[in-house]
């Protein structure tokens, strides 16, 4: 089981230290708020609930349950790790915008792995 789920360990430990790595200031406008930051975290947490969906996929196989369990982990991780700057890091900063794009990253990520894996209907 531990081998199924290694490389989303791995890819959550990366989270957490980007996450925790010294911050840049706030935007000074709207249009830096829609910015390579909030596509990073689009991404990041796109292959973190693809990675997270592959290894209960592989357990569980591929249905429902396993897709809420992967949204619910990876938006809660999300949560976890602005909460962490926030409370223990002086320079880094507690962002919904980037909550919002963390969950629209996992469903983005969930998508693209069951896009990639479902059952294929067989042609006639």
């Amino acid at each position: 089981m531990l081998k199924a789920f290694f490389p989303a360990i791995v890819w959550s430990l990366i989270i957490l230290g980007l996450s925790t790595m010294p911050g840049v200031s706030l935007p000074q406008s709207w249009a830096d708020l829609i910015s390579f930051d909030k596509l990073a975290h689009l991404v990041v947490y796109a292959l973190l609930s693809f990675l997270v969906l592959r290894a209960l996929s592989k357990i569980e196989g591929l249905n429902r349950k396993n897709l809420v369990k992967t949204l619910v982990f990876c938006g809660l991780y999300g949560i976890l790790m602005e909460s962490i700057q926030y409370g223990f890091f002086p320079d880094r900063y507690f962002e919904v915008l980037d909550i919002i794009a963390n969950i629209i990253g996992s469903f983005i990520g969930a998508w693209m792995f069951y896009y990639l894996h479902r059952k294929k209907p067989v042609a006639r």
